[in-house]
């Protein structure tokens, strides 16, 4: 398998690392987790994850989002596979603009490009993201806010994207992976 892209979008607490991490298992890919990004910069401010982020906080995150995507399309070797994490909300012009950014990533390293919307319900959300293990990684924990988010809004959706869904409520994460590698296998012929 080589140069693929893939793209796991879904609401924070959905399990992205976690299913990342079990794709790692079984195949060569290499993880730009949203937190690898983000944490450059919220590592420098005070975060506990269950509060708001001063708006320009985002305006910094998309610089050093820019400086990563620059570097794995001009100095990546040209076959390395990645997966890409993020959340992304319906109807957000920045989210909008992200995949956008990382569909133009993947068509310019001439990549297999495939993004995966994971979904989860609300209850399960909400006991997900208090886990202790999203602390060190300044990933958010408030409950309250994961069932708001769920409620209220949806993934986003990849406009003239050909993209796969997965619903992970009741998935083990080493199930997920499973499910994506395999689609992957199914619609690249690799």
């Amino acid at each position: 398998m080589d140069n693929v892209l893939l793209y796991l979008i879904g609401f924070a607490g959905t399990g992205k690392l976690t299913i990342t991490n079990e794709i790692l298992e079984f195949s060569p890919f290499l993880l730009v987790d949203n937190h690898f990004i983000n944490n450059a910069v919220f590592s420098l401010i005070d975060t506990d994850g269950n509060g708001p982020l001063p708006p320009s906080v985002w305006e910094n995150v998309g610089k050093v989002r820019s400086t990563v995507f620059h570097t794995i399309r001009y100095l990546s070797k040209p076959d390395r596979n990645f997966v890409l994490t993020n959340e992304l909300v319906e109807g957000n012009d920045g989210d909008e603009q992200t995949f956008e950014q990382v569909r133009t990533l993947a068509t310019a390293r001439g990549a297999a490009f495939l993004p995966v919307r994971l979904l989860i319900s609300p209850e399960e959300l909400a006991r997900r993201v208090v886990s202790p293990q999203r602390q060190p990684l300044l990933k958010s924990r408030d409950p309250d806010e994961a069932l708001r988010m769920a409620r209220k809004y949806q993934v986003y959706i990849p406009k003239d994207a050909d993209y796969f869904e997965l619903e992970v409520t009741e998935l083990s994460p080493a199930d997920a992976a499973e499910r994506i590698l395999s689609e992957v296998h199914h619609r690249f012929r690799i």
